[in-house]
């Protein structure tokens, strides 16, 4: 059924960098409580659990089919649904795990950029895994309708070769209002996205307009496809000298799309693979294995995360991921070897036997972020992250003269004052023996970048002894 499918014209342009994968809901699959099943389905079920929906199934739908039934009750309003979204992506226990196809794509190194159609951050977790041994190196960047200042700022960054980069256009799920959960909301993304009234980042225009696009379990309604297509590509569809690769399960309501590709897409070179984007997926990468086995024996020899262990361990609540990802990042610039666990996830079998064992025994200094929002969370949450702060605090005893303990505060209003975080310091008096350090949105500042230097140049010298 496939075998007039290029496979070599496409893996000649992964291997020339050429190639952008835009990932949809279709592979954002895995086996979770003995089912298989599609994060969005398992959402949106339970969504109209929650809110007693009854609900007629699309498939690949599921969520904006919920989002339609929950509208179709009187006096209902959109306001808080996002909310509620969010906390049902957060409270999954245990957490969704990392689709197998998503492991294969990290896994063919040429590709350094993904545009994801979906609001988790699956795609980030399995390039970590595959590619750095779970270390949070991947570059996460989502499109925003109201984008802050400090996330314009940091997409604008221009890509470079130290990290591969994720990135969401429908939004990321992360306790605000901001991402898409129905249909209206992607048109209002994508109208955004093309007239300016939000810029996109120039460099990934550019990258996207002037590369060839690999399309997996990419569903839309046929209209908003056409609309995303026309989006990403720099001149009319009909004269654009360039390759789409599409492969995905069909559905009556997607069958005209490439009826309308073949037919106006005169100049463009479209290349469909009849089967899902799964198994679409197996068969490149066991292609690209075959063109490049030093790949697998590469990742086949690189230890993980909890194998090699880091010095410095950052303690958060996910309510401050934003700027612990910029903390990360500015840590490991100044060279030091640095982790935290992007998931958050509730003490259980996997936070005893990995996380836990690190504060007890491997690392070197502990880090637990301060803020409003964390002494808040405090009075009505149990999270891990206290967990860890209690663990770190009775090896500090064990440690009297020695730095185990550097907290830092990333509140950008911050001026010295702790009793807003008095809550903390309650149930932690141990706070109270360590001056905290100053990381405005997550960017230490001069007096903190100081003190990290010292310490990453004190484990230095330890270790040369």
């Amino acid at each position: 059924m496939n075998e007039d499918f290029p496979w070599d014209y496409l893996l000649e342009y992964i291997e020339d960098g050429k190639v952008v994968p835009i990932l949809g809901q279709e592979l954002v699959q895995a086996d979770y409580l003995g089912r298989h099943v599609s994060l969005q389905r398992l959402i949106a079920e339970r969504l109209a659990e929650r809110e007693k929906l009854s609900v007629n199934w699309t498939p690949w739908f599921e969520l904006n089919d919920a989002v339609g039934a929950y509208l179709e009750k009187p006096q209902t309003r959109l306001a808080g649904l996002y909310d509620r979204v969010g906390s049902l992506l957060k409270g999954l226990s245990p957490p969704f795990p990392v689709p197998p196809a998503l492991k294969q794509l990290a896994q063919i190194r040429r590709l350094e950029l993904f545009v994801s159609l979906t609001f988790d951050s699956l795609m980030a977790r399995a390039l970590d895994q595959v590619r750095y041994g779970g270390q949070p190196v991947t570059r996460e960047i989502e499109f925003s309708l109201n984008q802050s200042t400090a996330a314009q700022t940091e997409a604008l960054l221009p890509r470079s070769n130290a990290a591969p980069v994720v990135f969401s256009l429908f939004g990321r799920a992360g306790g605000k209002s901001d991402f898409a959960i129905h249909d209206e909301d992607q048109l209002e993304f994508i109208h955004r996205f093309v007239s300016g009234d939000v810029p996109p980042p120039d460099w990934l225009l550019s990258e996207l307009r002037n590369s060839h696009l690999l399309l997996l379990g990419t569903h839309f309604p046929d209209w908003l496809g056409r609309f995303i297509l026309r989006a990403a590509t720099r001149d009319r569809l009909r004269v654009a000298q360039r390759a789409y690769f599409s492969a995905g399960e069909a559905t009556p309501s997607e069958s005209t799309l490439p009826e309308f590709l073949r037919r106006f897409g005169r100049e463009t070179e479209i290349n469909l693979y009849a089967g899902t984007a799964a198994a679409f997926v197996a068969e490149l990468h066991e292609r690209w294995l075959e063109r490049n086995p030093e790949t697998s024996r590469v990742e086949a020899s690189r230890p993980d995360a909890d194998s090699r262990g880091a010095s410095i361990f950052i303690s958060y609540g996910r309510e401050n991921l934003n700027e612990v990802e910029r903390l990360h990042a500015c840590i490991s610039a100044l060279g030091g070897d640095v982790w935290f666990d992007k998931v958050e996830l509730e003490p259980g079998d996997y936070w005893e036997r990995k996380i836990l064992p690190q504060i007890q025994r491997d690392v070197r200094l502990f880090v637990p972020v301060i803020s409003e929002r964390t002494a808040q969370r405090l009075r009505t949450s149990e999270g891990y992250v206290f967990q860890e702060w209690s663990e770190a605090f009775k090896r500090k005893r064990r440690m009297p003269g020695r730095k185990f303990i550097m907290p830092v505060v990333i509140d950008a209003d911050y001026t010295g004052d702790l009793k807003r975080y008095q809550a903390l310091y309650d149930v932690f008096p141990d706070l109270q023996e360590v001056q905290p350090g100053h990381a405005p949105g997550g960017k230490p500042d001069a007096a903190l970048e100081t003190s990290l230097v010292e310490e990453i140049r004190a484990m230095r010298r330890e270790d040369a002894r």
